[in-house]
């Protein structure tokens, strides 16, 4: 018989036996015995690598039902920088200093918005270390923070004089017009969403009567099945009903007239052979005619954030312009759609000092 005192998960010390046929045999089965026993799984306390643990987390992510886009984006991220780098590692070397050099590295070799995606898959990886016993602290929680390149440019939303310069150039711009982007970049411009919203607004999501636009899907490129509708937003919070302006309205009744009949979706801002509208060619096109109109630095987040700024100017809560651009905290909102960094000529004025009495 062999014998030994085990601490079980609940806390308690208890006294394990087991038999065989000689001692060495009875120490074995009883080594065996607490193995099962133990707070860690068998199979990957000390073998499991980083790539394993990986391919554990993916189908997570997938069972959680998160968007085909997302899993797509975090698969080319296992693929592209997590197995390459770290792939080898047992799960239990995956420390703060390791985390944060890779991510220096990749914030080096690509750029901090490829780092900052690699950072939240490591800590989804790391998460699951964590619930299975395998580390006792997400390692990716003390890793320095990923700085932001500084490149000179200051993210503006459009004025008031530059939108309707834009608007008018474009549909003076006969490839803009072939391209069908007039009536689309009006859309944005009055409505703050996302260029994959906007393509995915159907007959059924507006309420002509009421003026109101429900945002519950988007038109996404998904591998191995083209362009498709996904039936519902970027993120929870991105499932909302907006007002819309009468010039919109007008706009999508329009459309609703001469839309495709091979259209299934009735989608009202679709290609130009009436199918759903690809958002990444989509970005192409608008990128050509934007750096040839002399807009070189807008793009479709520019239309958000001129949405987000035209309802500050009219005194909106962030909370309000949050809902309307399908935020979840109005403190994205604020850092990212309405800083406008605005040169204030009446602040100067009011922190003048008063003159020095030389008297």
């Amino acid at each position: 018989m062999a014998r030994a005192r085990f601490r079980d998960l609940d806390g308690s010390t208890r006294l394990v036996e087991r038999w065989g046929a000689t001692g060495a045999s009875a120490e074995r089965t009883l080594q065996t015995a607490m193995l099962g026993r133990s707070d860690h799984d068998r199979s990957t306390t000390a073998v499991m690598t980083v790539s394993e643990l990986a391919a554990d987390w993916l189908v997570e992510v997938r069972d959680r039902g998160r968007a085909a886009r997302t899993i797509e984006q975090y698969e080319r991220t296992v693929r592209g920088h997590v197995i390459p780098r770290l792939g080898k590692l047992r799960v239990h070397e995956l420390t703060p200093h390791v985390v944060d050099q890779v991510l220096r590295q990749v914030r080096s070799e690509v750029g901090p918005a490829a780092a900052r995606t690699v950072r939240s898959v490591l800590s989804g990886l790391a998460s699951i270390a964590v619930r299975r016993g395998h580390l006792r602290a997400n390692p990716v929680r003390d890793a320095a923070p990923i700085a932001r390149s500084i490149t000179g440019r200051t993210p503006r939303a459009l004025t008031v004089e530059e939108t309707g310069q834009l608007r008018t150039l474009l549909r003076a711009d006969r490839r803009a017009v072939d391209l069908d982007l007039p009536d689309l970049v009006d859309c944005m411009l009055m409505t703050g969403v996302r260029l994959g919203e906007a393509c995915a607004i159907r007959d059924e999501v507006v309420d002509v009567d009421r003026g109101v636009l429900e945002i519950n899907a988007q038109v996404i490129r998904a591998t191995g099945q083209g362009i498709v509708l996904q039936p519902r937003p970027k993120s929870a919070a991105g499932w909302r009903r907006i007002a819309i302006p009468s010039e919109l309205l007008a706009i999508i009744e329009r459309r609703q007239q001469t839309q495709w009949l091979h259209n299934p979706h009735r989608a009202i801002f679709t290609s130009a052979h009436g199918y759903l509208r690809d958002p990444s060619n989509t970005t192409g096109d608008l990128r050509e005619i934007l750096d040839r109109l002399g807009f070189p630095w807008v793009s479709s987040h520019t239309f958000r954030k001129t949405v987000a700024t035209r309802l500050d100017e009219l005194g909106k809560t962030p909370r309000q312009i949050a809902d309307q651009l399908g935020h979840e905290h109005p403190s994205m909102t604020l850092d990212v759609y309405m800083g406008r960094r605005v040169v204030m000529a009446d602040a100067a004025q009011a922190l003048a000092l008063p003159p020095i009495n030389d008297e």
